[in-house]
């Protein structure tokens, strides 16, 4: 007996229309090109296709007003030129606003059936950008060569004229997730799987080792490359888009801790809880410079909860707490310092863990976890915090600078060292014995 396509639309066959919502509303309302040379001549800075007109002549009236662009004016051909550019860009617009539209309706109606259009679509949606970032590509070797100015990557990147906003690679990274899994989401007709705990044998244990080796992928090669994205391409000012694409990729790792069943919100909460006790911690101490327990809590947490979840605690935490202390193109490296350390935690001490039981086993235990504390607190985190220093502050990546400001750095990374051994001292056992009671208690996170 044939089965009919199930009717209505479920969670997941909504993702491809609310991504296509998405696109259509960055296409008619959100910038697409920025000029940061225009931030201090009283001029708009971004712009979206329909007043890529307006973003002419406001760049034609910096140049007569003697404004950061130090080059000779357009003349009458390059502005129509730049005029047919726009109306391409518009043209180009519509055409996309009309196939999301297009596409949210057979993600709809169709559901498994117009699985392939709608990946033709996303298709075509995250081409969009690309072509946007390549004219914007050739407009920056313009300007330079206009200029005088050698094409080389950093002035096509961090000191380029002409930038993309953070909205266009969001566009494209959704695109991009859509067509690879639209069809995984618009299969209404999947069995879905009952919710249970099944405690892993040791031939199922195997497969932790992939999922670290990915998680390792992720942190130490997918990550970075975001961070020093957002540095080269965004120009440090889309600290928020980074941190949701750090947030992200930090949940891949820790969502394949339930590959053999569904997460229950009792663990996810439990992640929560922990990341907000790091953020309150951090408020706690906010009249004692670089003296925090925020890195030993999320040390803690990836003791006490494995290190998928140290990572994600680690990161949730520089995440929210910036909200209080001041978010900015910091914010993605204290994630990932904060995250790197809670991930080691997990990988090194998962086992001496286990062979917990004497008093004298629990202070080692304890011991070895305030040495290593310290150590990252003062080597990952110290190194890597100081190196966005030099990224942040300085106009020329020396080795002087970088060496001043590892020196200058060292006595508050010995602070926020100290710091995070006397807070494990403290509260490791305590923490850990009450995270093993819960686990224990409510069968969670036993992986």
């Amino acid at each position: 007996m044939q089965k009919k396509q199930a009717t209505g639309v479920d969670t997941w066959a909504m993702l491809p229309i609310y991504g296509s919502i998405f696109v259509i509303i960055c296409t008619i309302f959100l910038p697409w090109i920025s000029i940061p040379v225009l931030k201090y001549s009283k001029l708009p800075t971004t712009y979206t296709f329909w007043n890529f007109d307006e973003c002419i002549q406001n760049v034609q009236r910096s140049i007569q007003e003697g404004g950061k662009l130090k080059m000779d004016a357009f003349t009458i051909q390059e502005l129509e030129i730049l005029q047919n550019i726009g109306q391409i860009l518009k043209v180009t617009a519509v055409f996309l606003i009309v196939a999301m539209l297009v596409c949210g309706i057979v993600s709809y109606k169709m559901k498994k059936k117009g699985v392939v259009w709608v990946k033709i679509l996303f298709f075509m949606s995250a081409l969009h950008p690309v072509f946007i970032f390549l004219l914007i590509g050739a407009g920056n070797v313009f300007v330079n060569e206009r200029m005088g100015r050698t094409i080389d990557f950093i002035n096509l990147t961090i000191h380029s004229y002409i930038q993309m906003t953070s909205w266009q690679y969001g566009q494209m990274i959704i695109s991009v997730l859509l067509f690879l899994f639209s069809g995984r989401f618009l299969d209404t007709q999947a069995e879905k799987k009952q919710q249970m705990y099944i405690e892993r044998s040791m031939k199922k244990d195997k497969r932790i080792g992939k999922r670290t080796l990915l998680s390792l992928l992720l942190i130490l090669a997918a990550i970075p490359f975001v961070i020093f994205f957002g540095i080269f391409f965004l120009n440090d000012r889309s600290d928020i888009f980074i941190s949701m694409c750090i947030i992200g990729l930090s949940m891949i790792p820790f969502c394949m801790v339930f590959e053999g069943r569904n997460p229950q919100a009792r663990e996810i909460l439990l992640i929560a809880v922990m990341a907000a006790i790091a953020v309150v911690g951090r408020m706690a101490f906010f009249m004692v410079p670089q003296f925090k327990p925020v890195t030993a809590i999320v040390i803690i947490a990836g003791v006490g909860l494995g290190a998928e979840a140290g990572f994600l605690t680690g990161a949730m935490a520089g995440f929210v707490s910036n909200f209080f202390f001041g978010q900015g193109p910091w914010t993605p490296w204290q994630m990932f310092s904060f995250g790197i350390i809670g991930f080691l935690a997990g990988v090194i001490f998962s086992k001496s863990k286990k062979r917990k039981g004497s008093r004298e086993a629990e202070w080692f235990h304890v011991l070895t976890l305030c040495i290593f504390g310290g150590l990252a607190t003062l080597i990952i985190y110290g190194f890597l915090m100081d190196t966005s220093t030099v990224f942040m502050a300085s106009q020329e990546l020396t080795w002087q600078s970088f060496l001043a400001v590892y020196i200058s750095g060292f006595p508050f990374n010995v602070i926020h060292a100290v710091s995070t051994v006397i807070f494990l001292f403290f509260l490791a056992l305590p923490m850990e014995r009450k995270l093993d009671r819960i686990k224990k208690k409510y069968g969670i996170l036993e992986v």
